[in-house]
């Protein structure tokens, strides 16, 4: 704990210098939650409401008996590529994993787009595009769709490490995307209130059926947090 509060005490004093905003995230449901320091710069688009920016995003993601599904789009969809989005879900070569615990952490690289509705509200929009993950080797339980073959009950399993997005299944790693609504509460800082996308990802030691060993979750997560405001 004592390091994570001297990361945010030194984050926090860069972030003056090198971003325009600085936001603190946390969000979850019963059985999973999440948290994210995220910093970034704006640029107006002309003279337009619009705001373009990017900066960095830290999540830490835990949850209890989760299940993540065969990731690969060659695997789910029949094909890789942003035409793989249009097709429809093979379910015969979808596999399940399940982890009593996970715990992910990311560092990526992040995309952001605002619109300025008047001086007190903003709708936003931002997506994880590139970073690494870590955590620890997990133990899990494994349950092919299929019988074809002898596969072991027990497997284990670490998070992907590198993350970029493709689209949709392509996406490799863990990923966030977010909708939120800005309230101003004052000159230097704002609430936000939103919706976060996640993709998690972990990776077995051992190839399994259909040669894979990549293994996904994707869910939707409620949250709320703040925004300090430098510029």
């Amino acid at each position: 704990m004592k390091y994570l509060i001297v990361f945010i005490s030194v984050f926090y004093s860069l972030s003056s210098l090198a971003f325009d905003r600085l936001g603190f995230t946390a969000g979850g449901a019963s059985d999973e939650q999440q948290i994210a320091i995220d910093g970034s710069r704006f640029w107006r688009v002309g003279d337009s409401k619009f705001y373009l920016g990017t900066g960095i995003r830290l999540t830490s993601q835990w949850s209890n008996d989760q299940t993540f599904k065969t990731a690969p789009a060659e695997l789910t969809r029949g094909e890789e590529g942003l035409g793989s989005i249009f097709r429809q879900e093979k379910k015969s070569n979808i596999d399940e994993l399940t982890l009593g615990q996970s715990h992910i952490t990311s560092l990526n690289i992040l995309f952001q787009i605002l619109y300025q509705l008047d001086h007190l509200w903003a709708v936003g929009f931002n997506i994880d595009i590139f970073g690494y993950s870590y955590g620890e080797k997990r133990k899990g339980r494994y349950n092919p769709r299929s019988e074809d073959g002898q596969w072991p009950d027990k497997v284990s399993a670490r998070p992907s490490e590198f993350n970029l997005l493709l689209g949709d299944d392509n996406d490799r790693g863990s990923l966030n995307s977010e909708l939120y609504v800005l309230r101003k509460v004052s000159e230097k800082w704002a609430m936000k209130f939103g919706v976060v996308h996640a993709f998690t990802e972990y990776e077995t030691n051992q190839r399994l059926r259909k040669d894979n060993d990549r293994f996904r979750k994707k869910n939707y997560l409620p949250t709320i947090g703040i925004v300090r405001v430098f510029q």
